[in-house]
């Protein structure tokens, strides 16, 4: 049975192992062309303590089968977010095994609970053609080579 949960710096060898399978998916590739594990953990180990990065993750029998990520940054204010206070949300990965059954679109309806608790207006993602039904089905909407949530002005 599959369980849901944030993510801790206990996780960081999953979060980390998942992350780089999705970068290798998206750019066609088997092999890593470089070792980015260690700058993952030191930014892991930074930003999920202090809420920066927040991650929630999918589990069965002890082993996290899927996770996505968001973090918050600082934009100058504009006439929608006067606060200036904006979501990037990346890291949505399954294992493959564990996809079509539903857990991307529970773990995305979880960071949509952190932008609404943390009174976020703006948020945006760079998807795959696999997953943009499903940010659609949140309200997100394509603009360049990215999709927005929220209204942009």
């Amino acid at each position: 049975m599959i369980s849901y949960r944030k993510a801790t710096i206990e996780d960081i060898s999953a979060l980390i192992a998942l992350r780089i399978a999705l970068l290798k998916k998206v750019m066609g590739i088997e092999q890593a062309p470089v070792d980015i594990s260690s700058q993952l953990a030191a930014y892991y180990v930074q930003q999920i303590p202090d809420g920066s990065y927040i991650s929630w993750v999918a589990v069965e029998n002890n082993t996290i089968v899927s996770a996505n990520g968001i973090f918050f940054y600082d934009f100058p204010p504009n006439f929608v977010t006067t606060s200036g206070q904006r979501a990037y949300i990346l890291n949505v990965y399954t294992l493959p095994e564990y996809r079509r059954q539903g857990i991307s679109k529970v773990l995305f309806g979880r960071l949509m609970e952190e932008l609404d608790a943390r009174g976020i207006k703006q948020a945006s993602l760079h998807t795959s053609p696999d997953g943009m039904d499903m940010y659609a089905g949140f309200g997100f909407k394509p603009k360049g080579n990215e999709m927005v949530w929220g209204q942009h002005i």
